[in-house]
């Protein structure tokens, strides 16, 4: 919900710092007879400091906090009353109050605790609406509910409650018993009230094991509400608390549903950090704060995880606060005082009585105030770990992973590495494959496809930082990675998988064995060794059994992201490798006798739509600051001399590669050749039309551009194309310029003979100008290129070979549609001007690609199904309120059991490791 309006003290988590109080006391009387009131309730509102009056009427409360508060008053058969008070250190208040009976008396009914079926359905919702709808609110109860009542004229868009008498809640996940006098509920799509007062009474605990668990929920439930978050705000310390504060960038995206689900790709473009610093004032009283907060601010709550993401790598709560009049007022607690106008949504919006907390409660927050975070060698390490889909691949595949890091002072986390350099090394210590990919939050995510021309058999897989290479090579990570070809297998040997030993993961599905092709459903449930739900972040993998066993022995996450002492001798002034916070290029500049030398010049790039102005210096030395873009771009550069006309040349100065040492510890298994494939050959499709051969006398032409996919091994002018505006006809005309293209009769496009990429889609990929069409179970090719009007193609770029740059996408080849109006058109200046000189430069890696197969979903299904992976998720987090995820995936035709392979971190840095397999019915 966007809007939230609570008059009432729902989020004032925070207990008071004040050392001087005060009593109060008085006296209970019924106003109309003036007869004492004896066992009143008396109590400070939304606190546990309460009495009750004695036989005369008459309270007393000791040890009150100076400031102002609320009395609250409530008694069986009286209206329940709140009065506002005020008090000074070591001073005394007296309060007299005279209490109203209540006209309407409990009917047999309502004292029987029973209503009618619509009664019943209304005080659902109600609880759904005032307790929650969360783990913690499940564990909320209700004593008295027949004193709610309802009216007759509510509505799912106008929902209202009352009460005759306080509601009594049992709350057992924080160990409180509240008495409720809900003073107004409501409920609309675009706000809700609930008003009221509260008097909290601690639970008796069974055992002191169910007493530590109370402590733990309320002090985790404190430490991510606003009071915390504005509480730290005033002493600058709300990131060590875990608050990071973004806002709307201007210009950026008026909505948040034109974001992408990237936040690494929305921070800077639209969203931007949000620092309070300088913004907090003093209030109008001793004590009271106003802290400036302007538009929608977003905030990320780093220390903890949730189930419902905003942003893919964002596993966190996050929430949205937007504040009428600018300013939220607070106390020194973090109590808002102006709760009218800010307004919640997000996680904090989530937010009702059943997380509700006493305005006394003090939180254990010794450890976590005036800690100096350690800058030195020692405490500024990180090692990373990479959780790879498979254990080892076969020519041709995709290598989806996930990168996990861990550091020797969590608190540093943001102010180390951005930058993780994934790399693919022969057995001869030649460089295969090098991409680098954006660390956030402490994680990394990618794929790198391996080419179907790789001829070894051994090879391995390196990760690291920039900043690693400090600390030397034992803190780099490095895996066996064996590649096959279909005629090789590995010859199976003992291997002993590790697995978390503090941390648990159950697996559960519904059936204890399942065909081919059928669904298969799982979930997981992450907990420690007492048995509660763990907060996690973790990827999980589902491989065949008979394509990828289990027969190779894979590094742990718990030994490889152990931090090591460093001597205290070694300091950070002795490095030779900085920190990457961002990624920066290097170049020189030659003049025409090929010497460095200082000049101006200008870059251009993204088709000549961008450029910049830098000069070199008296060595040729320049550098681009702050690349941000994925895949490889061109740049073209020009150094203009005095006459006004182009001379010399550029080139990028290579970053030096680390050496490349082998572990002692890791072993490449036994590999041995058969004569039979381990997949089955697809069938010859008898559908295929077949087209008179052509003879193409030049099969490469060369197309003027360079795009992401390098260059067309075929290209097609619109003129030498059928545009008759029907497209079976546009693509038979395409096939018999293209060598080795199929259409079928329902005009399925084969380039490359039908290699199944991840979506089990055996068609290429279509591009038109550039911009990548979607490509997925039930959506062809054709289809795609249908979507263009043939008379305003200019050309179409044909790319049959298999296509690296794209990833998993480009598996089939690629067909890329370019028309005669926009980015296809060349600029004035161009490329393949004299005297310019075009660098491709590689950017950060795409994502991982990968789309699970649905036979529910997909139109076409294929002859045989010999997906090795079915299925990878390296977004999964778990909350430590249930610590469960559940998933669903399709079999294969294979006869190999599925192993599910689970591995990641808890919030607290634990790792979690476990595999499950599930056999399939013969």
């Amino acid at each position: 919900m966007r809007n939230l309006f609570v008059f009432g003290l729902l989020f004032l988590f925070c207990g008071p710092v004040f050392s001087q109080t005060a009593t109060i006391r008085g006296k209970v009387t019924d106003s109309q007879t003036g007869e004492p009131l004896p066992f009143c309730n008396v109590f400070i509102n939304n606190t546990t400091i309460a009495t009750t009056t004695d036989l005369d009427g008459n309270y007393i409360l000791d040890n009150v906090t100076e400031g102002e508060f609320e009395l609250g008053y409530s008694f069986i058969g009286y209206q329940a009353v709140q009065k506002p008070a005020s008090i000074r250190p070591g001073s005394q208040l007296t309060f007299n109050i005279s209490l109203v009976s209540l006209e309407q008396e409990l009917s047999d009914v309502e004292v029987k605790a029973s209503r009618d079926r619509n009664w019943e359905r209304e005080l659902r919702r109600f609880k759904n609406y005032f307790l929650g709808n969360d783990d913690m609110a499940a564990q909320c109860e209700i004593l008295n509910p027949w004193v709610i009542d309802f009216p007759t004229d509510n509505s799912s868009n106008n929902f209202r409650a009352e009460a005759i008498q306080p509601i009594e809640i049992e709350n057992k996940a924080l160990g409180y018993k509240l008495t409720f006098d809900l003073k107004a509920f409501q409920f609309t799509p675009n706000y809700y009230i609930i008003s009221g007062a509260t008097r909290f009474t601690d639970l008796e605990a069974p055992d002191a094991k169910t007493r530590a668990e109370w402590e733990r929920k309320r002090l985790d439930t404190y430490l991510k509400s606003p009071a915390n978050m504005f509480r730290a705000m005033i002493v600058n310390q709300h990131n060590q608390e875990g608050f990071y504060l973004y806002g709307d960038k201007a210009g950026g995206s008026e909505s948040r549903n034109l974001r992408s689900d990237v936040f690494a790709n929305e921070l800077g473009k639209s969203v931007v950090p949000y620092k309070p610093d300088n913004l907090v004032q003093a209030g109008r009283r001793p004590g009271e704060y106003r802290i400036y907060m302007k538009g929608r601010i977003e905030i990320h709550y780093e220390k903890g995880y949730s189930t419902v993401n905003t942003y893919k790598d964002a596993p966190y709560p996050i929430s949205w606060v937007e504040v009428n009049g600018n300013y939220v007022q607070v106390n020194s607690n973090g109590m808002i005082l102006n709760q009218k106008d800010v307004i919640f949504s997000g996680d904090m919006d989530k937010r009702k009585i059943a997380t509700l907390l006493p305005l006394d409660y003090q939180p254990n927050l010794a450890e976590r105030v005036n800690t100096q975070v350690a800058r030195d060698a020692n405490g500024m390490q990180e090692k990373v770990f990479l959780h790879t889909d498979r254990a080892f691949y076969y020519q041709g595949d995709p290598i989806l992973f996930k990168a996990y890091f861990n550091y020797a002072n969590m608190d540093l986390k943001r102010e180390l590495s951005k930058i993780l350099y994934v790399e693919l090394i022969s057995g001869e210590r030649d460089m295969i494959l090098q991409k680098k990919f954006k660390i956030e939050n402490g994680q990394a995510f990618g794929e790198l496809f391996l080419p179907d021309t790789l001829s070894q058999r051994t090879y391995y897989l390196r990760a690291y930082t920039n900043w690693n290479r400090n600390y030397g090579p034992d803190t780099y990570f490095v895996q066996a990675l064996p590649v096959l070809s279909p005629y090789e297998r590995i010859t199976a040997s003992e291997i002993s998988q590790a697995k978390s030993e503090d941390i648990i993961v159950g697996f559960s599905t519904p059936e204890n064995s399942y065909g081919k092709r059928e669904k298969v459903k799982v979930s997981l449930t992450i907990k420690d060794k007492e048995g509660r739900p763990v907060a996690s972040s973790i990827s999980v993998a589902v491989r065949d059994g008979k394509f990828a066993p289990e027969l190779i022995e894979r590094p742990s996450i718990g030994q490889t992201l152990q931090i090591k002492d460093v001597p205290s001798n070694i300091t950070t002034e002795k490095f030779t490798y900085p920190l990457e916070k961002e990624w920066n290029v290097s170049g020189r500049f030659l003049n025409e006798k090929g010497r460095p030398a200082a000049a101006p010049f200008t870059v251009y790039f993204n088709n000549f739509e961008g450029m910049l102005d830098l000069e070199s210096d008296k060595d040729g030395l320049f550098t681009l600051e702050a690349m941000d873009f994925y895949g490889p771009l061109e740049f073209t550069f020009m150094a203009l001399d005095k006459k006004g006309k182009t001379f010399g040349s550029f080139e990028l100065v290579e970053r030096l590669n680390p050496p490349f040492f082998v572990p002692s510890s890791l072993r490449f298994p036994k590999i041995s050749k058969v004569n039979e494939s381990i997949f089955e050959k697809l069938p010859t499709s008898d559908e295929a039309i077949p087209l008179e051969q052509v003879t193409v006398e030049s099969k490469k032409e060369d197309s003027g551009n360079r795009a992401i996919y390098g260059r067309a091994d075929y290209v097609i002018k619109g003129e030498n194309l059928n545009r008759n505006g029907n497209i079976t006809d546009l693509l038979m005309s395409l096939k018999s310029q293209v060598p080795g293209m199929n259409v079928t009769t329902t005009l399925e496009i084969r380039i490359r003979g039908g290699a199944t990429s991840s979506n089990l889609s055996m068609e290429p990929l279509v591009m038109i100008n550039g911009a990548v069409m979607p490509s997925a179970p039930g959506v062809r090719a054709a289809d795609n290129i249908a979507t263009v009007n043939p008379n305003d193609i200019d050309r179409i770029e044909v790319v049959s070979r298999m296509s690296s740059m794209m990833g998993d996408l480009g598996r089939n080849g690629i067909i890329a549609v370019y028309l005669k109006q926009g980015p296809s058109q060349a600029p004035l200046l161009g490329s393949n001007t004299p005297g310019l000189n075009n660098l491709i430069i590689d950017g950060f890696g795409f994502p991982p690609s990968f789309i699970p197969f649905n036979y529910e979903q997909a139109e076409e299904k294929p002859e045989i199904d010999q997906r090795v992976t079915l299925f990878w998720d390296p977004y999964v987090v778990t909350d430590n309120e249930t610590g469960t995820f559940s998933f669903e995936f399709y079999a294969n035709d294979s006869p190999g059991e599925k192993i599910i392979e689970v591995l990641g971190l808890s919030i607290e840095g634990k790792p979690v490791q476990a595999t499950y397999s599930i056999p399939i019915r013969q």
